[in-house]
């Protein structure tokens, strides 16, 4: 097994996650013939077969998903090296990979971020927005140090610490016969043409749930991927929206559009950070997650902050 190379490594678990050896090829810019023959040199060197060819695809057998866990493994320790190497060059000393939602971006991690930059130079951020679901699998993966996430996705194999709140708020054109309201019910929505983020966000998974409970189906006019979108279909006509109050009031102030409370319990929602429960950090990720949790320290969360500050370079 010590005569395989990280090509072929990397061409396995993308063949895994792409669960096709041609698509794996293809964005490796190799032909299927050639990266046929890298899977087969491994299942040589393995001994057993490492993936089974499926009608819908490939998938890993059990020695598979044990060559996948060590590929991931091998690829970040190489990915690593190869920063830390080119950080010598530069001067730069330390890096560290975040993934963070949108609400947690606009709600609190952005000003974080930008304050741990300024004090701390030497160290360089590699920052995502991703939404909660590919945030949590990416620290699984090994692709990135931290997440920033809202609470309620699982989180097996992670730690979960508290961050921040937000609250849930709708968004109406200056017009919209519930612009004149404080507040609104959930279920006065459900007759409404709605804007909503795609599919894969927590918000969207939270209100389509929560309609579900109900017995009831939401009208999802249009569904789009970033906030500011969402807040120029809503100003043209095309249906009210739900996003965090935080992240919605600059842009309805520009586009004046009215916010109004969404009275209900759950409109509330915890952002948490994730780390690897298996992983120690590395420094540089330490020194940023102390920071992060001393910057809105809540009870029970200062003994943690000690523990990370302890790990500083």
């Amino acid at each position: 097994m010590f005569r395989h190379d990280l090509l072929s490594l990397r061409l396995f678990v993308t063949m895994c996650e792409t669960k096709s050896l041609s698509r794996a090829a293809e964005q490796m810019n190799i032909a299927v013939s050639a990266a046929s023959r890298r899977v087969k040199l491994l299942e040589e060197e393995a001994g057993a077969d490492l993936v089974l060819r499926r009608p819908h695809g490939v998938e890993p057998t059990a020695a598979g998903v044990t060559m996948l866990r060590y590929g991931r493994t091998v690829l970040r320790l190489a990915e690593q090296f190869a920063a830390n190497m080119a950080e010598h060059r530069t001067g730069i000393r330390g890096r560290v990979k975040v993934f963070g939602s949108s609400s947690a971006l606009v709600q609190r991690l952005a000003s974080d971020l930008a304050r741990f930059t300024k004090a701390h130079p030497e160290i360089k951020l590699d920052l995502e927005e991703r939404p909660t679901v590919e945030t949590v699998e990416a620290v699984q993966r090994r692709q990135a140090d931290i997440g920033v996430i809202v609470r309620g996705a699982a989180t097996q194999g992670l730690i979960t610490y508290p961050y921040a709140e937000d609250r849930l708020a709708v968004a109406v054109p200056a017009d919209h016969p519930l612009a004149s309201r404080e507040g609104v019910r959930f279920e006065t929505l459900f007759d409404e043409d709605l804007v909503s983020l795609d599919a894969g966000t927590a918000i969207h998974r939270l209100v389509t749930d929560r309609a579900r409970d109900a017995g009831r189906y939401l009208k999802l006019r249009v569904q789009v991927r970033s906030f500011e979108v969402m807040c120029q279909m809503i100003r043209h006509g095309l249906g009210v929206g739900i996003l965090p109050e935080d992240a919605l009031r600059p842009l309805a102030d520009a586009l004046g559009l009215r916010l109004v409370r969404l009275d209900e319990p759950w409109a509330s929602r915890a952002l948490e950070i994730c780390v690897s429960a298996e992983d120690p950090l590395e420094p540089p990720a330490a020194r940023l997650m102390a920071e992060l949790l001393g910057g809105g320290a809540k009870s029970g969360t200062e003994s943690r902050v000690d523990d990370f500050e302890k790990m500083e370079i």
